[in-house]
């Protein structure tokens, strides 16, 4: 952007000159805890009027308000202590919605991604579309309520769903809010028959950006979770099913048409039959409990930690071929660490050590496996982040601009 303002000041355009000064300094702002006029002004390098001017503009627009000065480590030194000011993080809200097969759950976060309430519901996994969609809006306004919010402070919305996502022109383009009602593999039931974005957007009266579920995790663990320190991720899912996500440069890698790391459709795999036998055999163990529907995982893993041989066999298996599914995206994006997450990532040693033994099996170099800190707001705090991100640049939106330049 710096050089957009160069060239706008070459070129005399001093309205375009301005409104680009105004999105430097509002992104300085929120790039920073706080920050002093003089800071603004070493930050996005003007004059003292100019940074005087833009400060008012954003101190009249809500986005920025004085603050108290951070604590000094040597004590307050001497003279009057320099004004500070901060973006205001509560200028605005943004929801993230996850809809599963057993389960919606939204959360909402301030400008900052600093939480403010979380709200689940419990799902029939033979819920129509409609209906599900439905109790996913309901999911969310009752979580805006939780933390004290009217619908008309939240200014972005996005959902994770399960299932790959294509735009109607058959690209997939979340960013832009594009992503339509083609979901193939894992899709919940009635999901290809209509339009989820649109469905959302309309239950929530704003628009709501719609993305794959385990891309949404992976963006969270980047986030918030295991893996901030690293921008190359693998991400490995194991829950109710098995799926994966890649994140390149600290960016979810969507691919051509929103695939990437759909590996578990390749049948050599074995990723279905794997997945199906872990949950016969959590059946099993169910058999006669109605509270068991959707835990199967929970009751192998369970039963494994008491060393019972066949859970453990069945859990080792399924560990094993989540491995040689890692192994095949570790090796083609050669990432910094592999995560693995999902509900069977709360298993511990029990599952992620056969992981571990596996993948180091196929490796060329040693890899860092580490397991989620996320839990089961994942997908929904991933959703946030990717509401987040469209909300914050939009703000830094110049038109004819792009703010990352």
């Amino acid at each position: 952007m710096s050089q957009d303002r160069e060239a706008a000041a070459r070129l005399g355009d001093s309205s375009l000159l301005r409104r680009l000064n105004t999105a430097a300094a509002l992104g300085a702002f929120i790039k920073s805890p706080s920050l002093t006029l003089r800071e603004l002004r070493a930050v996005i390098g003007v004059s003292r009027p100019t940074a005087e001017d833009l400060l008012a503009e954003l101190l009249q627009d809500g986005r920025v308000e004085e603050t108290v000065p951070p604590r000094q480590a040597n004590g307050r030194g001497a003279g009057r202590p320099a004004r500070h000011f901060r973006f205001r993080a509560e200028s605005g809200y943004v929801s993230g919605i996850d809809i599963g097969a057993h389960k919606t759950l939204a959360v909402v976060t301030d400008l900052r991604g600093n939480p403010l309430a979380s709200h689940r519901r419990e799902l029939d996994p033979g819920l129509d579309a409609s209906e599900r969609l439905q109790a996913a809006a309901e999911t969310a306004r009752e979580c805006w309520r939780d933390a004290g919010l009217d619908p008309g402070e939240i200014t972005g919305a996005a959902c994770g769903v399960t299932g790959t996502l294509r735009a109607p022109e058959g690209v997939f383009d979340v960013a832009a809010g594009q992503a339509g009602s083609g979901l193939t593999p894992y899709s919940l039931p009635g999901f290809t028959e209509v339009d989820v974005a649109a469905t959302l957007s309309a239950g929530l009266g704003l628009p709501v950006a719609v993305a794959n579920d385990v891309k949404l995790a992976a963006l969270a663990e980047h986030w918030k979770g295991a893996a901030q320190n690293h921008r190359d991720i693998v991400y490995m899912f194991a829950g109710h099913r098995a799926g994966a996500g890649v994140l390149l440069d600290g960016q979810v890698h969507q691919g051509r048409h929103g695939a990437a790391g759909e590996i578990g459709a390749l049948p050599m795999l074995g990723w279905e039959s794997a997945v199906a036998r872990l949950h016969a055999r959590g059946a099993e163990l169910a058999a006669g409990s109605a509270s068991a529907a959707g835990r199967e995982g929970e009751l192998v893993i369970a039963s494994a930690a008491r060393q019972d041989p066949e859970s453990l066999a069945v859990l080792i298996e399924f560990a094993e071929v989540l491995a040689r599914s890692a192994a095949v995206l570790t090796l083609a994006v050669d990432p910094e660490i592999v995560v693995l997450g999902g509900g069977m990532s709360r298993g511990g040693a029990i599952i992620a050590e056969p992981f571990r033994r596996e993948l180091a099996k196929l490796m060329l170099f040693p890899i860092e496996v580490v397991a989620s800190t996320m839990g089961a707001d994942s997908v929904a705090l991933g959703a946030a982040r990717l509401a987040l991100d469209t909300v914050l640049n939009s703000l830094l939106e110049v038109p004819g601009i792009d703010p990352r330049s």
